[in-house]
């Protein structure tokens, strides 16, 4: 039986956000939830007894989160180009920022050693140093333009860390218009690409990485299967109405048991992956950017 979701609490407090949330994520152990906003806060509440632990406010929107090695560390991508390492400890936050990049940073992955971030065309790679600051180690190559993208600007919209038989460490990018394109983990070179139709607003890939979720701004969510990171097979699709707005947020969920997946008009919905049965809930405001378990 597909599992059923209801209303668990609501997160407030006054001195959290004062504007739109752009992004949520939970920590690693799930005991924590994080949260990004336009008024440049940082807000680190805990699930259980829903209080606001910290608040870290920044003079830049916050686009995107994502926790590091443990729930005492996240990093997190501004409007500026800035990435900022958060440290949480009992009584303060330690805060180390660097401009990464000339775009607002949209795209952060982070798979235990390298942090990956995504701006506009830009994505880079990075490493913590002995004294804990970060170094840049590499900056990707924009993706392979045809004569249906000429005129398209580049957009990264998300980034994953994977790996397969033949390559250990890989980096799989999905851009806006120009599909998705994978790169080896070690010499940072193009494995393959290929393109995809429609707009790719955001994805989501399965831990073993063997299936792409797809939220295309034209027909809603799509299920793809990856085969060596050059071709992806289309599986089925989930349809919905998006004439309120582009389909978002979208990510697996339940050891990829589960997709959920938003829209920018205020709708949320979970399906099951293998009866694919939906469930749709009701939020009080609008998706706009990340909404990751």
């Amino acid at each position: 039986m597909p599992l059923q979701y209801q209303h668990y609490s609501r997160l407030s407090h006054s001195e959290a956000h004062s504007d739109s949330i752009t992004v949520v994520v939970f920590s690693p152990n799930g005991q924590l939830l994080a949260s990004g906003g336009l008024d440049g806060r940082v807000c680190v509440w805990h699930v259980g007894s829903r209080k606001l632990l910290y608040v870290f406010s920044g003079k830049a929107p916050v686009l995107s989160l994502v926790w590091l090695d443990s729930d005492e560390r996240m990093a997190c991508g501004m409007r500026d180009g800035t990435v900022a390492s958060l440290a949480i400890s009992a009584k303060l936050i330690h805060l180390e920022g660097y401009l990464a990049h000339r775009f607002p940073v949209e795209r952060l992955a982070f798979n235990g050693t390298y942090l990956a971030s995504g701006a506009h065309e830009e994505v880079k790679v990075w490493v913590r140093g002995a004294e804990g600051l970060w170094k840049m180690i590499a900056d990707l190559p924009m993706p392979r333009g045809s004569s249906y993208t000429m005129a398209c600007d580049v957009m990264v919209t998300s980034l994953h860390w994977t790996s397969s038989s033949l390559h250990p460490l890989v980096l799989l990018v999905t851009y806006l218009s120009h599909g998705i394109a994978a790169f080896n983990g070690h010499t940072w070179t193009r494995i393959g690409s290929t393109p995809l139709p429609g707009y790719i607003a955001d994805a989501s890939l399965t831990k073993d990485g063997r299936i792409l979720a797809v939220s295309n701004m034209l027909t809603g969510f799509e299920i793809y299967s990856v085969k060596g990171f050059v071709e992806v097979e289309p599986l089925f699709p989930f349809l919905q109405d998006v004439s309120g707005g582009p389909p978002v947020p979208i990510s697996f969920l339940h050891g990829d048991h589960a997709l959920i997946g938003g829209t920018s008009n205020g709708k949320l919905n979970i399906w099951d992956i293998y009866s694919r049965r939906k469930q749709s809930l009701a939020l009080d405001g609008t998706l706009r950017h990340s909404l990751k378990p």
